[in-house]
This record gives structure tokens, sequence and C-alpha cells, in this order.
């Protein structure tokens, strides 16, 4: 890290604001991917992130469900996952029905693009995020209605169906996007997440792994969900703090208000370092 001295909670979020938190809602753009644990969407959520239910399997039951879980801990936004592709066409209509009726704020959208899934969700009121891993489905995403693209390097793991790393494909995407791009892929830490915005994203986008507690920090199982929940708070206000003194050491040649229509970017940034993420 190129600073020693924390960030504040508020120095934080005014060095890691971008406008897509503005349309997400939220303080911080750290954006937890979809997870099975609504316990810990609320935390991130809480916390001033924004996170995402995995719920791209689920029936109508256990997605409503999951929705009213994270409701019982927070009345902040937050998503639900759905990937059309993968989906069967009756169950994706409930899901996307659910969805709606349960007035989830965003929807993000997995795998091959739907326009018909776009189409529903954006005229209800939902905003989408689309996950994209080319320069021609961020296109083809963006045309349909996405009001975020997240972009994806083959950083994120088995499940990526694009083969360009992080750095390479979100540079392509920033030149061309309109609207907020989110960076998927291998973000683990400050680090990453303060090469991600220098790059040009508007933020970063963490799995799980990343808010668990760190080596000598661990959880004792069967942590009350309240722990469960305070103990993931303090990892993404670490994240984020970290972050923000990160971005302190970089030459940042745009400013914070930057929309991404002319995108600064430093791929560069986002170049493999030696730690393993």
């Amino acid at each position: 890290m190129s600073s020693s001295r924390q960030a504040s909670a508020p120095e934080s979020a005014a060095a890691l604001h971008r406008p897509v938190c503005e349309l997400l809602k939220c303080s911080l753009p750290l954006v937890l991917a979809g997870a099975a644990d609504p316990e810990l969407v609320a935390a991130v959520t809480q916390a001033g992130g924004f996170g995402f239910l995995g719920t791209s399997e689920a029936p109508p039951a256990r997605l409503r469900e999951e929705v009213l879980a994270v409701r019982a801990h927070t009345d902040r936004h937050f998503g639900a996952e759905l990937n059309p592709a993968a989906t069967e066409p009756a169950l994706l209509d409930a899901q996307i029905a659910a969805c709606i009726e349960l007035r989830v704020p965003v929807a993000g959208l997995l795998g091959a693009l739907s326009r018909t899934a776009v189409r529903q969700l954006r005229e209800a009121g939902v905003v989408v995020a689309c996950q994209v891993s080319s320069v021609s489905g961020a296109c083809e995403a963006e045309g349909a209605g996405a009001q975020i693209l997240i972009v994806q390097g083959r950083e994120a793991g088995d499940a990526v169906r694009g083969a360009q790393p992080l750095a390479a494909i979100l540079a392509d995407v920033l030149v061309l996007a309109s609207v907020p791009v989110l960076a998927a892929g291998g973000i683990a830490d400050g680090a990453d997440i303060a090469a991600a915005l220098a790059a040009g994203a508007q933020g970063a986008v963490l799995g799980a792994a990343a808010l668990q507690a760190r080596e000598g920090e661990g959880e004792a199982e069967g942590t009350a969900p309240l722990e469960k929940i305070a103990s993931a708070s303090r990892r993404l206000h670490q994240l984020a703090s970290d972050a923000a003194a990160s971005l302190r050491g970089r030459a940042l040649r745009f400013p914070e208000r930057v929309m991404l229509s002319s995108p600064v970017c430093y791929a560069d940034e986002l170049a493999p370092s030696s730690k393993n993420n």
C-alpha cells in the first residue's frame, strides 16, 4: 500500500464515490457478486456497498424467502441475479414476476443476453445490470437497455465465458461504453479495487471470499446472524479504507464525477502482479 494512514469511513466514501453509486443507491462502489447467504448481502448493503443475491436457479418461493431475509436486516437497496439463457422460460418468467412483485431494486443478468428480460424489468422500473465478457457483448447489452455493465475478466473462474484478462477487456469496453462499468474477476483486496477504479471502472465486484475474516480473525462455526453481519461489515469497511489509501498513491487524471462516455484508462494498473488473486 502506498500510504500507511487508513482512511476513515467518510473519507473512503468520498474517495471511492462514483456516479454508479447514485444508480445503485449505495455510498461505496463495492458490489458483492451473487451470494447464497442473505445475511452477507444484508451486511454489504447495510455497510454502504451493494449486494446481489445469487438467485439465478431459485424457484419463486425461495427467491421471495431470500429477499425477505435480506429485508429483515436492512432497508437499503440490493439486487437479485438471474440467468435467462440457462433458465427454463416458465421459471424465468416466474422469477421476473417475483422480482417485480417484491420490488427488487436491481436485477443482475448473467450469461447470454435476453432482450425480453431486460425490457420486462426496465418497464417495471427495475435497474438492469448485465454481465459481459466481450466488447460485442457489452455493445449488445447496452443496446438492449442495460443500465450497468459488469465486465468480467477470465480471472473470475470457471463460469467465465470470455478468455480475456480483466485489464484487457475492461480497457476495450471503457472506450465504447456510455453506461457505468463495474470490474469483476480476481478482485480480492483494496489495491485491486483501487486499480480497477484507476483503470476507469466505476466500481468493483467482489466474491464472498473477499469478505471473509482475515487469518486470526476467523468466525466460529455457528456464528449468530448479527455477528456475521457485523464481521462482514467490518471487512467491507477495511477494504474500502485500503482502496482509498491505495488511490492516494495513484496518479488519477480525471475527476471523481467522470462519466464513462469519455474515460481515461490506465489498463497497466491492472497488469498481473506478483501476488496471487
